[in-house]
């Protein structure tokens, strides 16, 4: 039970930042949306918005990760399979979110 109420307050925590980043980059959008890779590189580099799209990236995978570990174990009926597939879930979302943290990085601090 205590790792069910520590999966409930770990997944609305992890919320609380992405709706506060989601206005923010609504109201970034012009910067999103450039048709002008110059101008959304140079906005990238900025440092808050760095802090902001990493902040993203991490609270955005691990909400993620936690919902699809709700899914696996609500409607995956064999042990061993909800096993292998809780194992690949975690698996998949951290090499994705390593390689979007990398590819942040990588702009912000690259020779772009």
């Amino acid at each position: 039970m205590q790792q069910n109420v520590k999966h409930w307050t770990m997944t609305r925590l992890t919320s609380i930042p992405l709706a506060v980043l989601f206005f923010y980059f609504v109201g970034q959008s012009e910067y999103i949306t450039t048709k002008s890779r110059p101008v959304f590189i140079t906005w990238v580099k900025e440092p808050m918005v760095t802090g902001a799209l990493l902040l993203f990236i991490i609270c955005g995978f691990w909400h993620a990760l936690l919902g699809m570990e709700e899914i696996i174990i609500d409607y995956v009926p064999s042990k061993n399979t909800q096993a292998l597939c809780l194992w690949v879930n975690k698996l998949f979302f951290l090499v994705l979110g390593a390689a979007c943290f990398y590819a942040v990085l990588k702009i912000s601090f690259g020779n772009y």
